[in-house]
């Protein structure tokens, strides 16, 4: 028995919804470390068939995909500077 999508069809069992919000004492620290969660999630390997240069190991699923749902850019407030990115993760069962 399966579950999901029908074979050959690129749509994925689940979609995740991750944020990720960067803190920091100035808005430069907090954008340089949004910049390298962006490239966390979303770079891809040179020379392959578009993999994903960091993988999310999730236990009997593949990830289809990834991408970049929102994101607010600086916000400051009481002198700490933050910077919220959200992601959609799609992934299927293995099973």
């Amino acid at each position: 028995m399966t579950d999901g999508p029908p074979y050959g069809q690129a749509d994925g069992d689940a979609r995740a919804l991750l944020q990720i919000t960067s803190v920091a004492t100035t808005a430069e620290q907090a954008e340089w470390m949004a910049d390298r969660v962006r490239a966390a999630m979303l770079a891809r390997k040179s020379g392959t068939n578009g993999a994903y240069t960091t993988d999310i190991a999730i236990p009997g699923c593949a990830v289809l995909r990834r991408a970049l749902d929102k994101e607010e850019g600086v916000a400051v407030a009481g002198g700490i500077y933050s910077y919220v990115q959200r992601y959609v993760v799609e992934v299927t069962s293995l099973f």
